[in-house]
């Protein structure tokens, strides 16, 4: 409600370009340099863009560049905005890495935000993420009320039982599970890859899916079927994982959060001065829309000449006969 969007457009660009200048000042006084990889994509740039140019019918690099970027660019102003970014991604990646917090401080943030997490069902559950296959089975006939028949639901669970007996009674391996699931699964999110979650966490699935999970006697290669509101599930666990989800999601957002705050701090490190009047953003889609009205506009106004010309041809040629007849 305060401003427009080139406005917000334009203050996100700056706010880059200082955070971008800050860090790379930064940089320089650690005397840090980017990598011989790095450097390898910088200098392939050039030709980089001339191929792109190609594929649009243009002549080279740069007059794909000042299509997509305003008639003032160079192609050496590319690969030095490009280098300048990419050296401090690179040390703020250093920086952000060298960064160590204790489990204390970790599980204090999770305290701190605990209601958001909870919102999105990450529990502080210290049960490690783990790896199941299953194989969903949808009860067919519904109620007038959406609900499925008491016979459906029987009907899916001999099915249910059945795809279990049948893999029981053959190789009865994780694959030989994988293959059935992609055979007769009705999850369309699994149904393609054997069935397969990989890292599920506590509180993720609905309740007895996730109770069948993260049951303390559970070990891989165990089988089951769950009943949830979606069907029936034939249930392969294929394993633990090392990590607890809410201690690595909590780890991830405090680490963000430090890296956001050492971002604001160089940047009120090193003040810029600016000024927007003169910034506007190149729209080159509108110089295009324009273009091509004048074009339309001006065979609009060709074809209607041409017409008024044939009009006053063929009334002339009608008059001349007229004259020859009389």
């Amino acid at each position: 409600e305060s401003q427009t969007w080139q406005q917000a457009f334009l203050d996100s660009a700056v706010t880059m370009f200082h955070s971008m200048t800050a860090i790379n000042l930064e940089a320089d006084k650690a005397g840090f340099e980017l990598g011989e990889e790095d450097q390898a994509q910088l200098d392939a740039i050039p030709e980089s863009l001339d191929a792109t140019a190609g594929y649009y019918g243009m002549e080279d690099g740069l007059a794909y560049l000042q299509r997509v970027f305003g008639p003032s660019v160079t192609v050496e102003d590319y690969v030095a905005f490009v280098r300048d970014s990419m050296r401090a991604s690179r040390y703020m990646e250093l920086l952000v890495e060298q960064m160590e917090f204790s489990d204390a401080e970790i599980s204090d943030y999770y305290d701190q935000h605990a209601e958001d997490y909870a919102q999105s069902r990450i529990e502080k559950i210290d049960k490690p993420m783990v790896s199941v296959r299953h194989i969903l089975v949808i009860p067919t006939e519904q109620n007038e009320d959406g609900t499925y028949t008491d016979e459906a639901w029987a009907e899916a669970e001999q099915k249910a039982q059945a795809l279990l007996d049948e893999w029981k009674a053959g190789e009865a391996t994780e694959d030989s599970f994988a293959a059935l699931a992609n055979e007769n699964s009705e999850d369309p999110g699994s149904s393609t890859n054997g069935g397969l979650y990989e890292d599920v966490y506590p509180g993720q699935m609905v309740d007895s899916f996730d109770a069948w999970c993260f049951d303390e006697a559970r070990q891989p290669g165990d089988t089951g079927i769950v009943k949830t509101d979606y069907g029936y599930h034939v249930m392969y666990f294929v394993s633990k994982g090392e990590e607890i989800f809410w201690f690595e999601t909590a780890k991830g957002d405090l680490l963000s959060e430090r890296a956001a705050d050492l971002e604001d701090a160089l940047r009120e490190k090193y003040p810029m001065e600016l000024t927007l009047e003169n910034a506007a953003i190149f729209d080159v889609q509108a110089e295009d829309r324009a273009a091509a009205n004048a074009a339309a506009e001006e065979a609009a106004q060709s074809e209607t000449a041409s017409d008024e010309a044939g009009d006053t041809q063929e009334a002339a040629a009608e008059g001349t006969q007229e004259a020859a007849n009389e």
